[in-house]
């Protein structure tokens, strides 16, 4: 806030956002692939290589035992947002 010696009004400048309903990822009837009762891990992947590098790093946190025990209890997929374009997603029902 400005403030103005001797002045009897104070200036003030508010900066609202506001989301639209289509860009919530989480809202099941815009994307009705993210049920609810859902955990989603959810990346942007723009390019087939990103999907690739995702994939690579996943092998590198999980070891290869463990995450085939992930690819059996994940379900992944890509999903095209309407704003922000493709992201790929690892997803389990609760």
């Amino acid at each position: 806030m400005r403030s103005v010696d001797k002045a009897s009004v104070k200036l003030r400048f508010r900066i609202m956002t506001e989301v639209a309903a289509e860009a919530d990822i989480l809202n099941s009837k815009q994307y009705p692939e993210i049920p609810d009762n859902t955990l989603n891990f959810v990346l942007p992947c723009h390019a087939e290589s990103d999907s690739e590098i995702i994939l690579q790093r996943m092998h590198n946190v999980f070891a290869e035992k463990d995450f085939v025990t992930f690819e059996r209890f994940f379900k992944q997929f890509k999903l095209k947002h309407h704003f922000n374009g493709d992201f790929l997603v690892f997803q389990i029902c609760l």
